[in-house]
């Protein structure tokens, strides 16, 4: 699972005749016509928490729902449908967004991201996100749209600028993860991370207090999961694992007893969601996050997680952590009953509202 993709992925609607093989069957031929339909950025974990978990969502509340990276003919020719854009941005999905909109159809436009700040350190993201026409196109899709869905109230009032019925809907996990018990190992305590290599710029600020922690503390292990990021840690003992296939199976992969989240204080990041903190919170792993907006607004320091606002916190609160059994298990508790507020059985209604023509 690659959490973070650069840009949007949503071909066109259909396959062009002349690339059809002989024995080329659409994919969608066969779909019931969907109430709402998801065109998703992404397969990967943009996709899953801003597309195919709210259609699961709004499924369990009696909608038919679809979701796909690309726009079915069932979809496209329906006018009773409405479609849920996510970052429609690139040059053909644009054209096909504003046609829809000239045609009256009911649009929503989902964006999960700050895409008009993203630091130049994610070099690829940056580069695409600049392009004036990209830019453009994000402005119009917008506008057209019947509402907005977000993530973030700080991403609310960016968008509001070109279209003010802005829903904010955080990041959902599935209602199973609360009942999942992550399989951490008896015999190493083990600190954790997981996310894609665009947070170079958030392990930079805080890296050298984290690895003095773990070069003094070598019995505890650091498990970095889809970038690996205990090479620059140079953390004595530590492990990493690959994206998974799924995002099921790379919650499944999460074994940590304390999670750290560390993010800069930068303009991209005060749009952010707590993501990473709302999993870890759902399996019980107590947190230690960057005192930053995303998450001075999902943590309560000392009771669902501990908040870094110096540098020196970091080894503190390690150290605290470690060091007491109980206060894990207690922290970690209370942090999953905060969970289950963000599960998506009860952000559906949210998401549904957002559907109200």
């Amino acid at each position: 699972m690659n959490r973070q993709s650069i840009a949007p992925t949503h071909p066109a609607y259909t396959i062009p005749p002349a690339l059809r093989g002989p024995d080329w069957q659409d994919p969608f031929a066969g779909i019931p016509v969907p109430d709402v339909f998801a065109w998703a950025a992404d397969s990967a974990g943009c996709g899953w928490y801003r597309a195919q978990l709210p259609m699961e969502g709004l499924a369990a509340l009696g909608y038919k729902t679809h979701h796909s990276t690309r726009l079915p003919r069932p979809v496209r020719h329906n006018r009773d449908v409405t479609i849920i854009g996510q970052r429609v941005c690139d040059p053909d999905p644009s054209s096909m967004w504003q046609q829809l909109a000239a045609e009256g159809r009911h649009l929503i436009y989902e964006v999960d991201d700050d895409l008009f700040n993203i630091d130049h350190r994610s070099p690829a993201a940056h580069q695409y996100y600049a392009r004036p026409d990209v830019r453009d196109n994000i402005r119009r899709n917008i506008q057209v749209a019947a509402a907005v869905t977000v993530t973030t109230e700080p991403l609310a009032d960016i968008v509001a600028q070109w279209n003010t019925n802005v829903h904010v809907i955080p990041n959902a996990v599935p209602d199973w993860l609360i009942d999942h018990q992550p399989p951490q190992r008896d015999d190493v305590l083990t600190i954790g991370w997981g996310g894609s290599a665009t947070h170079n710029m958030d392990w930079g600020s805080s890296d050298q207090q984290i690895r003095r922690f773990l070069q003094r503390h070598p019995e505890t292990e650091l498990h970095c999961i889809g970038n690996d990021y205990g090479a620059l840690l140079r953390a004595p003992r530590r492990r990493f694992t690959p994206w998974q296939q799924s995002v099921e199976d790379y919650y499944r992969a999460i074994d940590y007893h304390i999670a750290v989240t560390p993010l800069l204080p930068h303009i991209f990041n005060r749009s952010k969601s707590a993501v990473k903190a709302t999993e870890a919170a759902a399996l019980g792993i107590p947190v230690i996050a960057s005192a930053v907006r995303p998450y001075e607004d999902f943590i309560q320091h000392g009771v669902t997680g501990l908040l870094v606002h110096r540098d020196h916190e970091w080894a503190q609160h390690l150290r605290a952590l470690t060091h007491d059994p109980a206060m894990r298990q207690e922290m970690g508790n209370a942090a999953r009953e905060h969970a289950r507020q963000y599960t998506i059985s009860r952000l559906a209604p949210a998401w549904e509202k957002a559907l109200l023509r």
